[in-house]
């Protein structure tokens, strides 16, 4: 196995304006870099290495970034690049694996540790003991005692359809894992089956709760807190028909959906793809009838055939829903056509020449990814395996174009994006590198003429209403006149 000696240059900073957004989007890969700011924490390895990360946050839809660095007798002893497993409210998960170990290491960088400042912890074992119990990932956490200390999460699967264990473990140095049986009390009409779900994501939602969520079959909630409390469980919404013909629920969700919490409500997001049959010309078939005589060569049987559907992308739509928990079912919340949002700009990477002006529809789409509020982020590419690739901003309340980037690609798929939600930058106080990660001493920077127009249009609408990552299937392609999906695999903590 070859160590990682270094890194490409890290991006330059950009201003942000968190009185805009409260969440961001955090490239889960990371910069090896001796980079320092406000946002920076260190502890020490098993082995007794100081380590250190450090975050650059940006407003979506541009990406954020963390940095991580380590020094052994003048080297870097990373095995592989450092990736952020998950981020929960003010926490990240951190998986780094040394040249000088076998197994990974995890570290919970907390945005707002016991003192205030940022911290960064190391985790007991979590890989042995992961292995031992066969946890589910992701794991989720939750600060209590005013922040000062914090509890580590996990679920694992029951004897019985609808039964999990719920795995917990303290901050302090002395805490060991404790294990519970949870029984989950499912919504009338659903079976225990509905519940056995493979979660691929961890929300917050408030106090002690926690939610393992599927986001095809929906999701556990418990307190981890209270060891008393119940577990339910919550059905996602029902699928849109083309993906519920197309995917069911055999493959990753992650290029067509995605849940989150904000303004006290569970929100979720679907993204379709519209579908039209191509006619196809049907051969003539001869009437005997009308013949007034048959040619031997004629007569040979030829059994039907037949005719494979074709069908063409046409264009694409999104649904949002949204939930509390004291609720018995989803309420629709608002559905964009890609014919709402006509030509779409993208500027090219780097600035350089002229942005590209392209029908929405026409774009290659998937993984939506849903803000804080009624914001949904969209990864687009003009041709499959493209380089070229923009997170497109859409805001569902208005259908309209907000802001669009570039960035680069490369290694990367839209079915597959390397960055995920993240609100640490609304916990921390002081600035990094310019670029705001509070809510005080705030100053707007716009990215655009048109971003402040488009911000108080949101505003107002709102007012008046209301995870090393595996190949995701691509969604249909047409090209070969096919319905193509191909296989995925779960993540699992390696």
């Amino acid at each position: 196995m070859s160590a990682v000696h270094g890194s490409a240059q890290l991006p330059p900073p950009v201003a942000r304006n968190p009185l805009l957004h409260d969440s961001g989007l955090l490239n889960s890969t990371t910069f090896i870099s001796d980079h320092r700011n406000e946002t920076t924490a260190g502890t020490l390895t098993r082995a007794g290495l100081t380590i250190q990360v450090s975050f650059v946050f940006a407003d979506p839809p541009r990406l954020s970034y963390f940095c991580v660095y380590c020094l052994n007798r003048y080297e870097i002893p990373f095995a592989k690049a450092p990736k952020v497993v998950s981020s929960v409210e003010d926490t990240a998960l951190i998986q780094v694996l040394l040249t000088t170990e076998e197994s990974p290491q995890y570290f919970l960088y907390r945005a707002r540790g016991p003192n205030g400042r940022p911290s960064l912890d190391l985790l007991p074992d979590i890989h042995r003991y992961s292995q031992t119990e066969f946890l589910c990932v992701p794991l989720g956490f939750v600060s209590h005692d005013n922040r000062k200390q914090f509890v580590m999460a996990a679920v694992s699967y029951g004897t019985w359809d609808g039964e999990y264990n719920l795995h917990t473990i303290g901050s302090n140095p002395d805490s060991t894992w404790s294990k519970k049986l949870l029984q989950v009390e499912i919504p009338n009409g659903l079976t225990a089956k509905s519940a056995l779900i493979e979660p691929t994501k961890v929300i917050a939602l408030g106090g002690g709760l926690l939610g393992w969520v599927d986001l095809w079959k929906g999701m556990v909630i418990c307190d981890v807190l209270n060891p008393a409390a119940k577990a339910y469980f919550v059905p996602m919404p029902k699928l849109l028909p083309n993906n519920n013909e197309l995917y069911g629920n055999q493959y990753s969700a992650r290029p067509l959906r995605d849940i989150t919490v904000s303004r006290d409500y569970i929100r979720c997001v679907e993204f379709e793809q519209v579908l039209k049959l191509r006619p196809t010309t049907v051969p003539a078939v001869t009437d005997p009838w009308d013949m007034d005589e048959l040619q031997d060569s004629e007569l040979a049987i030829v059994p039907p055939q037949e005719e494979e559907e074709v069908y063409d992308v046409v264009g694409w739509r999104l649904i949002t829903w949204y939930r509390s928990l004291t609720w018995n079912g989803w309420r629709k919340g608002s559905m964009v056509h890609s014919d709402d949002l006509g030509i779409i700009s993208l500027p090219q990477l780097g600035g350089g020449s002229c942005p590209l002006n392209e029908p929405f529809k026409n774009l290659k789409t998937a993984s939506p990814t849903l803000s804080d509020d009624d914001v949904v982020y969209l990864l687009c590419m003009l041709q499959e395996d493209d380089q070229a690739v923009w997170i497109a901003t859409v805001d569902t309340r208005s259908k309209s174009v907000g802001e669009v980037v570039p960035f680069s690609a490369e290694g990367t798929v839209i079915y597959d994006p390397t960055f995920i939600p993240c609100v640490l930058s609304k916990y921390l106080d002081a600035k990094s590198d310019g670029a705001q990660g509070g809510k005080r001493n705030a100053s707007h920077v716009p990215h655009s003429r048109n971003i402040s127009k488009w911000k108080k249009q949101r505003q107002h609408l709102s007012q008046a209403e209301l995870e090393e990552q595996q190949p995701l299937p691509r969604l249909l392609q047409h090209s070969s006149g096919n319905r193509c999906i191909h296989q995925v695999f779960d993540v699992v903590l390696e």
